[in-house]
C-alpha cells in the first residue's frame, strides 16, 4: 500500500540515509556538560513563560501587592491572612484557566485526528472506487480473466491493509495507513510479515514505534521531489532470530544526503544496530538498503 503520514509531528525526526555507511553502528552516550545543562534550564524557563497567557502573567504579579502588604505591616496578622487568601484564590484561579486550556487542547488534537481520519478514508475510497471501476469495464467486455486479476489485486490490498492495522500499536498502524494522505514528495510502501505484531517482542513497543515514525520522517523530510521519478522508501518488518527486523529500502533523491547517516543513528540510538547492504556499483549512491536490527546487541 502506498504508504502513511500522521497527525502529530513526531518532533524533530529530523534524520536519515546518506550515500556510504558503516557495516554498524554503536550506540555512544553522552555525558551533559553543566554549561549544557545551564542552557536547557534558561530555556526551559523561556518556553515557560512563552506558554503562560497574559492574564495568568498579571495573577502572578499581582502576588506583589499581599507582599509588599506583609512587608509593610509585619507585625499585624490582617495582611498575611490576606495573602493566604490571596494565594489561594490566586492557585483556584491558575488551576481553573489551565483546566480551560487542557480543555481546547484535546479538543484541537481530537479535532485533528478526525480530520486526518477523513482524508485516510476518502483516499482509500478513492483508490476502491477505481478498482471497481476496472472492474466492472472488464465485466461488462465479458473479460473475466482480466476481471479474476483484478480481484486478486483489490484482495491483496486488503490483505496488506490488514497486517498492518494489526502491527501491534495503533499509533504506529495509523501512521503508515495515512502517510499518503500528508507527504507528496515520497510514496511509502510497507511489508509485515505474516502474524508479526511489535508487542510479541521483549522490548517497549511504543518506543520501537517512535523509532520507526522518525525513521521514515527522516527520509521524508529530506526527500527531493522529482517530475521524472517517484521518490520511494519501504519498508519490511520481519522476525529474524527471535528479534525484529527491519528493512529500509530507498529509491530517489535525498538533499543534505551527507548528514543523514548521522541523523539515522539518532532515531535507533539505543535501540538497535543498523547495517548496510553492500549495492551493486551501478546503482546510484542516494539509493540504499538498510537493515536496522532490534533490539540493540550486547
Amino acid at each position: 500500500m502506498h504508504g502513511a503520514g500522521f497527525l502529530h509531528d513526531y518532533g524533530a525526526a529530523a534524520a536519515m540515509v546518506s550515500g556510504s555507511f558503516p557495516c554498524y553502528t554503536n550506540v555512544v552516550i553522552t555525558e551533559c556538560s553543566e554549561f549544557e545543562t545551564k542552557g536547557r534550564a534558561k530555556r526551559g524557563s523561556r518556553m515557560i513563560l512563552r506558554n503562560m497567557t497574559r492574564l495568568e502573567i498579571m495573577l502572578m504579579l499581582s502576588l506583589t501587592i499581599p507582599v509588599t502588604l506583609v512587608l509593610l505591616w509585619p507585625q499585624q496578622r490582617w495582611p498575611l491572612m490576606l495573602m493566604i487568601v490571596w494565594l489561594l484564590g490566586l492557585g483556584l484561579n491558575v488551576w481553573v484557566m489551565q483546566r480551560r486550556k487542557h480543555r481546547k487542547h484535546c479538543e484541537y488534537l481530537l479535532k485533528h485526528a478526525q480530520m486526518s481520519a477523513i482524508r485516510t478514508l476518502s483516499h482509500h475510497r478513492h483508490d476502491w472506487m477505481n478498482e471497481m471501476q476496472i472492474l466492472y469495464g472488464y465485466l461488462r467486455l465479458n473479460k473475466l480473466d482480466k476481471a479474476v486479476d483484478v480481484m486478486d489485486r483489490i484482495r491483496e490490498r486488503m490483505e496488506h491493509d490488514s497486517k498492518i492495522s494489526q502491527i501491534g500499536t495503533p499509533e504506529l498502524a495509523t501512521f503508515l495507513l495515512s502517510f499518503r494522505t500528508v507527504c507528496d514528495a515520497m510514496r511509502l510502501d510497507v511489508k509485515v510479515q505474516d502474524g508479526l505484531t511489535l508487542d510479541r517482542f521483549p522490548y517497549d513497543a511504543d518506543k520501537l514505534s517512535r523509532a520507526v515514525m522518525a525513521l521514515i520522517n527522516v527520509i521524508r523530510f529530506r526527500a527531493v521531489t522529482n517530475l521524472q521519478h517517484d521518490n520511494v522508501l519501504t519498508l519490511s518488518f520481519y522476525e529474524l532470530n527471535g528479534g525484529l527486523t527491519l528493512e529500509m529500502s530507498y529509491e530517489g533523491e535525498l538533499a543534505a544526503a551527507d548528514s543523514v547517516q548521522f541523523e539515522l543513528r539518532k532515531c535507533v540510538e539505543g535501540l538497535g544496530d543498523i547495517a548496510v547492504r553492500e549495492e551493486p556499483a551501478e546503482r546510484p549512491l542516494q539509493e540504499r538498503t538498510m537493515v536496522i536490527r532490534f533490539p540493540l546487541q550486547a
